[in-house]
């Protein structure tokens, strides 16, 4: 019998794993609202199935996924604590939120604290997770779970702020790189349309690169594509200029930041 699963929180995250799971997990999976807002998110009429507005469906749960945000916590966990059942496992998305923080008000479940990102939907997410209390059982199902959204590491928590900084909102720098590529492209003449799926596979195959090619630094990929007098040579001499890798450096810092400040909210009583 399939194991029964509750995510709280119908964001675009939850979205994204949801619909992963839904594919290829042999699980029985709901998603508890406190509005109809997540219909403007995408959830398909199959997905919206799932969701429910009673938190009693928490009373079957073998697994309790908090995607709510960060704000939302504290409220979240002293509103559901009659509800859950004690042999439920905790799985957090809330960026910020220590494994401490979730034990003062929920002290008997054993917890995992993760942070995947929105390509879990097609199995490419990078997560992080940390597990505390949970039995070696409990952790390979977990893991199995994880797995089935992309890259797991498992990593001690106080890496996971920097974690979700780094990873968890890393595609949007990726998203916004390939929005410069194709805004240089359309000056160029390119159709947008071209210009995306080339500047795709582009990170695609260079991503593949750096995964695969182990034995070469990726200053020495750099290399290989820089020709004396070319155009990657004049490209890279313009965001050395601009200094772009101290901009990025100081966007990732202040990301992790407000990572740390999330996890400042006062803790549930």
């Amino acid at each position: 019998m399939p194991k029964e699963i509750v995510v709280v929180g119908p964001g675009h995250l939850a979205h994204a794993v949801v619909s992963r799971w839904l594919k290829v997990a042999d699980v029985k999976i709901q998603v508890l609202a406190r509005s109809e807002r997540y219909l403007a998110k995408g959830w398909t009429p199959e997905e919206e199935s799932l969701v429910t507005f009673r938190a009693d469906a928490l009373r079957r749960a073998k697994l309790v996924v908090l995607a709510v945000k960060p704000k939302d916590m504290a409220d979240t966990l002293a509103t559901l604590e009659e509800f859950i059942p004690p042999q439920a496992l905790v799985l957090s998305f809330a960026a910020g939120i220590s494994i401490e923080q979730i034990h003062n008000a929920w002290p008997h479940h054993g917890i995992v604290r993760t942070m995947p990102n929105i390509c879990s939907e097609i199995g490419c997410s990078v997560t992080g997770a940390t597990f505390s209390d949970v039995s070696a059982a409990d952790k390979a199902w977990v893991m199995e779970l994880l797995n089935l959204l992309g890259y797991v590491t498992e990593m001690p928590e106080h890496l996971l702020n920097p974690m979700t900084a780094l990873y968890g909102s890393g595609p949007a720098y990726v998203y916004i790189f390939i929005q410069s590529i194709m805004q240089a492209a359309a000056d160029l003449g390119i159709p947008d349309g071209q210009s995306r799926e080339l500047a795709a596979h582009m990170v695609k195959g260079a991503s593949e690169m750096a995964l695969n090619d182990r034995q070469k630094s990726l200053a020495q990929l750099v290399d290989e594509v820089v020709s004396p007098g070319g155009t990657t040579e004049a490209m890279l001499k313009v965001l050395v200029q601009s200094g772009w890798q101290d901009i990025l450096r100081q966007a990732l810092k202040a990301a992790g930041e407000r990572a740390i400040q999330l996890g400042q909210a006062p803790s549930p009583a």
